[in-house]
């Protein structure tokens, strides 16, 4: 796993920091607009609500981690690095002498949220290290909802999985690539920030033998084939639903969604705050205008969403959960 830490010069050592987790097809710098957004909101508050640091991590098989991993990925079957895997990943950072003592909030979206939450199980339900969790947009349902809408569910699945083996991968330069995407959904929604730390940090450059030439050319870092078989890991997603109905009693768990059902069907955001199986979350928030894709849409909008529940963290909020592991 591959994450990068961010700070700023009004960073305190009493704040928070944040871990954050990515989507399929994404990876972590995907984060950065949304984080820079997040550090000013964060500024002018409380010493402990105000944020310490921000650490953004890949999943084993997209972004930088990618490319780490590539000879060991090419052992595998596509696809085979669940969620479950990536959260073993980290809560080993967690773990880690990088953040002891640190005051942590979790955030994830999409897939990424099943990751954070699967993290969570390395740990006793009453000695949990992160203060708070935040699901953007999660992927996250239960078996029985899964089965009760199996046909739709599994065409949207076979959608994404073709359109991913299906893209263009590799390009002659940054130049054609950006021009490929920014003519295609959904990067052409994407706000132009976004945009442009995908073209800058989902792209590598690959050398690839024409006949009896060598050439180089540009490549997506993710396989496009990881990518694909990622959207069938739907077994974590259960695995992660479970688990926040136990968890969210002893640790707040805050929702943000888009107002738009454009990717995530409406009864995925009805399984997470179903109180009557016992999900309570600690807020939802839903920010107009935006879709599944909130964080590489509306990166300032989830600022301010993030930011309302960072605020209700008080100074004492689960002191029995500081990191001390």
């Amino acid at each position: 796993m591959t994450a990068n830490r961010y700070t700023t010069s009004f960073s305190d050592s009493q704040g928070l920091t944040l871990l954050f987790a990515h989507g399929v097809g994404a990876h972590k710098e995907h984060w950065e607009p949304m984080i820079r957004y997040l550090f000013i909101h964060q500024k002018l508050e409380q010493p402990h609500s105000c944020i310490r640091e921000a650490w953004c991590f890949d999943w084993l098989n997209h972004g930088d981690a990618a490319v780490i991993n590539r000879a060991t990925l090419e052992r595998r079957p596509p696809g085979d690095v669940p969620a479950t895997e990536w959260a073993t990943a980290i809560a080993s950072f967690v773990r880690s002498l990088y953040i002891m003592d640190h005051r942590l909030v979790g955030i994830g979206h999409s897939a990424g949220n099943s990751a954070i939450m699967l993290s969570t199980r390395e740990f006793p339900l009453r000695k949990q290290p992160f203060i708070a969790l935040f699901l953007i947009e999660p992927s996250m349902l239960t078996r029985e909802l899964w089965e009760f809408h199996l046909l739709e569910a599994e065409a949207g699945v076979r959608k994404r999985t073709t359109a991913a083996l299906r893209r263009r991968h590799v390009f002659d330069n940054l130049e054609e690539a950006a021009n490929y995407f920014r003519e295609r959904k959904p990067w052409n929604g994407l706000d132009p920030d976004v945009f442009n730390v995908f073209i800058q940090h989902g792209l590598h450059s690959v050398v690839i033998q024409s006949g009896s030439e060598k050439e180089t050319k540009v490549a997506l870092k993710c396989d496009r084939r990881h990518e694909a078989f990622a959207y069938q890991d739907i077994q974590s997603h259960f695995e992660a639903t479970d688990q926040y109905t136990r968890i969210c009693n002893a640790v707040p768990v805050h929702i943000v969604f888009g107002s738009k059902h454009d990717y995530i069907p409406s009864y995925f955001q009805d399984c997470m705050t179903d109180v009557s199986q016992g999900r309570y979350p600690a807020s939802v928030t839903r920010v107009p205008g935006t879709g599944h894709m909130i964080v590489q849409q509306a990166p300032e909008a989830l600022a301010g969403a993030i930011s309302l529940g960072l605020n209700s963290i008080t100074r004492d909020s689960a002191r029995h959960l500081l990191h001390r592991l």
